[in-house]
Parts: structure tokens; sequence; C-alpha cells
């Protein structure tokens, strides 16, 4: 069994505008698309967030020829360097390869994936819905939830659709945009709405942009509402361990504990209870289970990250959150925020039933890419420049200036994140 084929295309598919501590999202993201074909007949698909072509093509000529079940040594031979010297993400990349290459080694042993590295923990895996305050929709383009969300009432409204749609009962919070006072009065409206007395759990993440005192007295206003975990209020491993000496609310992470490069510094310091784990930044699905066993030995939570999945990433994070049975947290997911039409596998989009999915029985992922929605989303990022939306925030703030460099277009060289 080896590599015949490998095909790499980047895919821009629409984003609603929705608000975190660095500005408004853009009108599409980008994806990466790797697919393989075996001399036997198989295909693999994998999928990773940004454009991460250029650190994926300098390992073609190796990848060709490679036996796709041999995944260790792929792991140790895969290089991010790139001719261009263009920038990317090794263990992003990495990631979609490896995907690939589970995916069409599974298939030839007839075993869904999860089974094929292991053997699954559940047959069905529990998500969290992902909330965020945010303006309407252009065109009223997406799946659910196109219209605005522009304070905690209208937080509120958006958590009631993704509910009775979804029927999730895990509920994230994104802050950060607006004032902390604002995020403490969408916990406590939605805590009123969604109360744990009836199985919702809440949890906030304001993505790192609140000072340690400022996160204290957060902890301590939603304390009575019982979060399910603070994730990245502040910084560093340091400043969270700062935070947890005034409350009992457990730190969650995918910022400053994101690598297994932090592991020992979180170790040492203690500031984090929650890893949430991503195959794409952790580097892979084992990778995903192997940071499941660190949680085990370390006694450390385990949850999971999203960043903007189409079918072929939600598959690959089922897979991987199926097969490791430390996750004892719902998963993130951001795959409801993608249209109905916008996905890139066939058969449409994957379903969510009672808050969870289903693990598919079918080989491999489960899933198989449509190659003219491929083609389509693939001619988007050619064509077109994303819209960075400054406009949306000016119009709310005629003062606002962009945070972290992220409205793209503006230069304000002096400008940082504001530090509430």
């Amino acid at each position: 069994m080896k590599i015949s084929k490998l095909k790499v295309t980047q895919a821009a598919t629409h984003d609603q505008p929705l608000l975190n501590s660095t500005g408004v999202h853009e009108s599409f993201r980008v994806r990466t698309i790797v697919q393989i074909e075996t001399d036997d007949g198989f295909t693999g698909a994998g999928e990773t967030y940004q454009d991460q072509s250029a650190v994926i093509e300098p390992n073609r000529e190796w990848l060709i020829g490679w036996d796709p079940r041999q995944i260790t040594g792929a792991r140790m031979r895969f290089h991010g360097s790139t001719a261009s010297g263009t920038k990317g993400d090794t263990s992003a990349a990495w990631a979609a390869v490896e995907t690939a290459l589970l995916d069409a080694a599974a298939k030839q042993a007839g075993l869904p994936l999860c089974d094929y590295i292991g053997g699954r923990a559940r047959d069905r895996v529990e998500w969290a819905a992902y909330l965020f305050y945010k303006f309407a929709d252009e065109n009223g383009q997406g799946e659910v939830a196109t219209g605005a969300a522009l304070d905690p009432a209208g937080f509120v409204r958006q958590a009631e659709e993704f509910v009775a749609k979804y029927g999730f009962k895990a509920l994230k919070i994104k802050g950060g945009f607006f004032h902390p006072d604002v995020d403490i009065e969408t916990f406590r409206l939605l805590r009123k709405r969604f109360p744990k007395s009836e199985g919702y759990e809440i949890r906030i993440d304001p993505n790192a942009v609140w000072t340690v005192e400022t996160s204290i007295r957060v902890a301590k206003a939603i304390e009575q509402y019982e979060p399910q975990y603070l994730e990245d209020p502040t910084d560093t491993i340091e400043m969270h361990a700062e935070v947890k000496r005034h409350t009992d609310i457990p730190m969650a992470s995918n910022m400053c504990v994101s690598a297994f490069a932090h592991v020992r510094p979180n170790v040492l310091q203690g500031g984090i209870d929650v890893i949430l784990g991503d195959h794409h930044h952790w580097g892979g699905i084992l990778a995903f289970k192997e940071t499941g066993v660190l949680c085990r030995v370390m006694g450390w939570g385990l949850s999971g990250h999203s960043n903007n999945s189409l079918g072929v990433s939600q598959a690959a994070m089922l897979h991987a959150c199926a097969a490791t049975p430390e996750l004892n947290f719902p998963a993130d997911t951001h795959y409801p925020w993608t249209d109905t039409d916008g996905d890139i596998i066939k058969g449409g989009k994957l379903q969510f039933k009672d808050g969870y999915m289903e693990v598919p029985d079918a080989p491999g992922l489960g899933v198989e890419v449509d190659e003219d929605a491929l083609a389509e989303r693939h001619d988007r990022f050619l064509r077109d420049t994303p819209s960075n939306r400054s406009e949306m925030i000016l119009a709310l703030d005629p003062g606002a200036k962009p945070r972290d460099g992220s409205w793209t277009g503006f230069n304000f060289p002096n400008y940082s994140k504001p530090r509430w």
C-alpha cells in the first residue's frame, strides 16, 4: 500500500461576522484540504486551518511512495521548512496529512478510524454550543443565528436557537470584545435561562484579554452561577495560577497550554486544570490521544478546542474524541456556523442530535470530499479577497481601533490589544 497521488487544495468558505477579543471574523475563512490516493485504490482526506500548502508541498517528494500505515515514520520525517520561506504551522500542516493517511489506512483495514487507532471509548460524542456576540450576516447566508447579537439579551436569543436546533446542553460564551461587565451580565442571563438544575453547563472564554485583577473580579462575580470552567481569561500559565488563588472555578486553556512543550511549565506553575485539545494544534489525531494520556497522568480535565472546521476536520475531531477515554468535557465546535450548503463533503453536513454526534460505522473518517464543492471553494480562494468587516465595528464605535493587527487595511503601529 503506497501513496500514488497527493492533492493539496486551499478552500475559502463564508463566515459570519462573529466578534472576539481581536475584532470581527473576516467574510470568509480559509482551510487546507489534503487528499491522497494509494496504488491499491484507497483514498484519504485531511483538513486544517488557514493555508498550509507551503508547509505541506516540500514533503510531496517523499510522501509519494510512502505507506500510509507507517504513521510514526511519516511524522518523524515530516518537516516544516518551505522553499519560499513562507510561514506556516508545522503541527497544523502535519495534522491534515496524518488525518489523510489514517483515513486511507483505516479504509484498507475496513475499520472506522477511531477503531483503527485502538478502539472507541464512546459511540457518540457530546459537543458544546460555541456562542458569539455578532453582527447580522450581510446576506443571511448562515445555517443558524444569522441575526445580530450585540448585547446580553441578543446573546441569550442566539443560545436559544442553538439549543432548539442542535440540542446542546453545554454553552460557551466567546467574550472579550465588550467590557467585562457585559460578559458578566450575559453569563447571568444565560444561567437564568438555562439552569444547572436542568443539566446545562456554561463556560466562558475572553481569549486572554483580561488582566489578572479583572479575571479575579469576573470569577468572583460569576461563581454564584456555577461555571463549568473559565477559559483563558488572561495571558500566561503564571497569571492563571494567580487567578486560581482567588477562585475555585477550574482554569482551562487552548492558548497558553496548546503544545507538548507547554506541559512541563504547567506542571511547575499549576495554572491550568483543563486542557482544550485540538488535533490541529497538537499535531494530529494520535497526538490528541497522547494529550488524553497526559491529562490522565496529571489529573487534568480534557475538553476540545475548535477552529472553524468543515466536514473533514469535524469528522476527524469526532473520531479523536471517540477514541480518547480521558475526554470528560463536551468539546467546542464551530461546525454549526458552517452554511447548510457550505461544506465540502458529499451528502450534506454531519448532523447533531440532542447535542451529540454519532460516530460513523463506515471505514475511515466516514466522509468523502465533494470534488465540485471543493473546486468551487478553491475558486473563491483564488478569486476573492476577504472583507475584514471593519466598517461594522466602526459603525458600532467610530473611535474603535484594530486589535492585534486583525483589521487588515488599517495601520496603527502603536496599537496593542486593550487590557480590561
